[in-house]
């Protein structure tokens, strides 16, 4: 198994305290940004980068990309596009398939659907992804909407 771990997240993802699920716990996940967006980007930008390893995690994704008409591509290009300072929003854990809980971060972006790219009078995007580590490297979009 390859460890991206150091590579991609500022914390180690198994060091994050889950929330109790029996209870009505917060979800939210504080101290910024869990995941370094710019080494994200950096592998999206190399070229190397599979759309196959982008990851619909939840069915609520699936239909809102649908809704939106937005493809893998228009993703993978909001992500790339990010501001990490300025789009951050909060860090939660979120349920995906298979009934189990990853840290994700949220980000809110303004995109540009029409020229493909992030533009500051764009429609405001909420993006809600994780990185899974299970010996490949996968981005788990989890949320992907008009805000």
């Amino acid at each position: 198994m390859i460890n991206y771990s150091h590579t991609y997240w500022h914390v180690e993802p198994t060091s994050i305290q889950r929330p109790n699920l029996n209870k009505r716990s917060s979800r939210k996940i504080v101290g910024g940004p869990l995941i370094k967006l710019e080494a994200v980007q950096a592998l999206l930008k190399s070229g190397v980068f599979d759309t196959d390893q982008l990851w619909l995690a939840t069915n609520d994704c699936e239909k809102d990309l649908l809704k939106e008409r937005w493809s893998i591509y228009d993703v993978l290009q909001m992500l790339a596009d990010m501001d990490g300072t300025v789009d951050y929003y909060k860090s939660e854990w979120c349920e995906v398939l298979g009934d189990r809980f990853v840290p994700c971060d949220v980000y809110r972006t303004p995109y540009d659907a029409e020229r493909k790219r992030r533009h500051p009078k764009g429609l405001l995007v909420y993006i809600k992804f994780s990185i899974e580590l299970d010996g490949t490297l996968t981005i788990a979009l989890v949320s992907c909407h008009a805000a």
